[in-house]
């Protein structure tokens, strides 16, 4: 990424700190030393006012050096408020307990039991991210809450930082990139969850021919047409099918497959150019490549994990939501420096707007991870 190109990010930054009021003044944010989109999220708590410890190691996504040269540079051109201290591969033992703001960035992951128990009983771990996208193996919970650390889910819906309109933007790209036109194709979405609803949502407006199915109909119903996966035996009764798009953020077992409720290979039958347009959900990589369907991304992600993430979309989406992941951290690591405890503390930035618990409650988890 060149340099001149970020000044309008700098912006978008300063923006959303303005916008959110984001102020982390006295504290210290631990977070990643990483490239693209997320080389801004040091750069968003350093302007809010935070000392950052950011922790980065040689990867795909480039190397610790070149990443931290790069953030150094947007400190300068940013004058940011706050230091930036940077670490390859670890944090010093030491330097744990500093942190109130801690962000689920993946070169921090995991937080294991080990790395919890180091952490200052006042600090607060932020998803980045809503709550039903949680994955155990990311953070010990149990930890977490023996320990007295909160951890947080972000509303992606908040007004001043809002995300929900970038699922249909990602899936229309994902088809763009798969060689569809979009425009007087057929499709049909395996859509369970917040992120298959989202992309039927921008589909219903735009027009897009397309045949909606979920587990939950009772629970979609009221955003336009759609089936219940029992159903999906009907699409062999269609005259045209141009790809089916996986977005289902909730099934742990393919709906379609051996498994399923209607065979790949019935599919291919009726339908012998289908593409596999897959942002994120189950299905059995071996069975579409036995079945000779073509897939794309070539490389898809385990369940729970986005296979197209909106980062595909640029910069600016990542810098927008972890501007509201920081938010979610200042209001709690405020409220915990306060004397609150975690319930009290969950309250007031969910009240806020931009917070999100878990279902059930964070403090009612009884999870073992």
């Amino acid at each position: 990424m060149k340099l001149e190109s970020s000044l309008k990010y700098i912006q978008l930054v300063k923006d959303l700190v303005k916008r959110l009021k984001l102020d982390l003044t006295g504290h210290c944010v631990l977070t990643e030393c990483a490239s693209n989109g997320y080389a801004y999220t040091p750069i968003i708590a350093a302007i809010a006012g935070a000392n950052v410890y950011a922790v980065g190691k040689d990867s795909k996504f480039g190397q610790f050096e070149d990443n931290k040269n790069f953030i150094l540079n947007l400190s300068e051109q940013s004058h940011a408020k706050g230091k930036i201290e940077f670490f390859k591969d670890n944090l010093p033992e030491e330097k744990w307990i500093d942190p109130t703001v801690i962000t689920n960035s993946g070169f921090l992951r995991p937080f294991t039991k080990a790395k919890i128990e180091k952490l200052n009983n006042k600090a607060v771990i932020c998803l980045m991210w809503e709550t039903w996208e949680f994955r155990p193996e990311e953070i010990d919970l149990k930890s977490c809450l023996n320990n007295n650390v909160l951890v947080i889910g972000t509303n992606e819906g908040f007004i001043d930082a809002n995300m929900y309109g970038y699922p249909g933007m990602l899936c229309l790209k994902l088809l763009f990139e798969a060689g569809f036109p979009v425009v007087n194709n057929t499709f049909v979405l395996i859509g369970e969850g917040l992120t298959g609803c989202l992309i039927a949502k921008t589909f219903f407006k735009l027009g897009i021919r397309f045949h909606w199915f979920v587990d939950s109909v009772s629970t979609y119903k009221k955003h336009g047409p759609c089936k219940h996966y029992s159903e999906l035996p009907s699409i062999l009764e269609l005259d045209h099918l141009d790809a089916i798009i996986c977005a289902d953020h909730v099934s742990k077992t393919p709906p379609i497959g051996k498994l399923g409720f209607i065979k790949l290979d019935q599919i291919k039958k009726k339908f012998p150019h289908i593409t596999w347009a897959h942002l994120t959900g189950p299905v059995n990589v071996e069975e579409l490549t036995e079945n000779s369907i073509t897939f794309y991304p070539r490389e898809i992600l385990p369940v729970g994990y986005m296979t197209f993430e909106t980062q595909e979309l640029g910069i600016e989406p990542v810098i927008v939501l972890n501007s509201a992941g920081l938010k979610v951290g200042e209001l709690c690591a405020n409220s915990r420096m306060q004397g609150k405890n975690i319930d009290e503390t969950i309250k007031i930035c969910v009240d806020h707007g931009i917070g999100q618990d878990f279902e059930g409650g964070f403090s009612n988890l009884t999870t073992t991870k």
